[in-house]
């Protein structure tokens, strides 16, 4: 039933999925603004209502505090470090460090989505000046059906400018020439001895026949890539471990060190939802 209704939902253009989840969730919304009283907050910030995300699931608060921590333990983020955010969203991993990141060490997100970019600096940059937020114009026919090509983005910063960087949830919705890029840019704009944190759908023999019937089954395979859905390309895509270390010594990372995830219902032990990737 879940892969038939996330069917549905992807048959909409990127603005009415937006519009149908609002829609869909006002309900909800109502319900936590009576409960609260208001907007639930951290540290501050007011968050968005559930109505309002459009990037993941779960719960966005808990989510971000989860990946704060992957950022200290696996990337051994520090808080006196400048960071950058690659699908900086509606900050959800941008709220959690504005109590963690002190103010010499700034932060820097971009983001395809508009509305994203102009709510993050409303909401966050407001209160914490040191938290940049940028709207960069790509397509990707999950979010945006305009703007450039990923695949040839140049990163808007500087070579050597930050210690740490992440993409969680960007990659499962890239193709590999895009993906490819990223890794370099990435590269580019980290300081040598700088980390970075990623998020995949790691496809290998295990995780493709663990994950058959169920939700997250890739059916459509392109070369040697694989596919969620045949018309909606960033409706999560997956790449092999094998070519994950490829394109990052090809990129010039010395190490790419993997943490299985368990959306496959794979065997074994598993650190979250998605596999994560840490390049160094």
């Amino acid at each position: 039933m879940k892969r038939i209704l996330r069917s549905l939902f992807y048959a909409f253009g990127p603005h009415t999925r937006r519009v149908v989840r609002r829609l869909a969730f006002a309900p909800v919304d109502l319900y936590a603004l009576l409960r609260y009283g208001g907007r639930s907050r951290y540290n501050g910030i007011p968050l968005p209502l559930p109505g309002e995300i459009f990037t993941g699931g779960g719960n966005f608060l808990e989510n971000g505090l989860l990946f704060k921590s992957y950022f200290q333990r696996l990337g051994g983020l520090q808080p006196n470090e400048s960071v950058l955010d690659i699908g900086s969203g509606l900050g959800r991993m941008a709220i959690p460090l504005t109590d963690y990141l002190e103010a010499s060490a700034e932060y820097h997100g971009f983001d395809v989505v508009p509305s994203a970019v102009a709510d993050c600096q409303h909401r966050i940059t407001s209160r914490f000046p040191h938290f940049h937020f940028q709207h960069v114009s790509l397509v990707n026919d999950l979010y945006t059906l305009e703007g450039a090509s990923a695949d040839a983005f140049t990163f808007p910063y500087s070579e050597d400018q930050f210690d740490f960087a992440w993409a969680t949830s960007v990659f499962t919705h890239m193709e590999r020439t895009e993906v490819q890029n990223y890794l370099r840019e990435a590269r580019r704009v980290l300081k040598p001895g700088g980390r970075f944190l990623a998020t995949f759908f790691l496809t290998d023999t295990e995780a493709l026949a663990s994950a058959r019937g169920s939700a997250y089954e890739f059916k459509v395979q392109r070369g040697e890539d694989w596919y969620m859905d045949a018309e909606v390309k960033g409706a999560n895509v997956g790449f092999t471990p094998k070519n994950i270390q490829r394109w990052a010594e090809e990129a010039g990372w010395t190490e790419a060190r993997i943490h299985l995830g368990r959306w496959s219902g794979r065997s074994g032990q598993t650190t979250d939802f998605q596999d994560i990737v840490v390049f160094s």
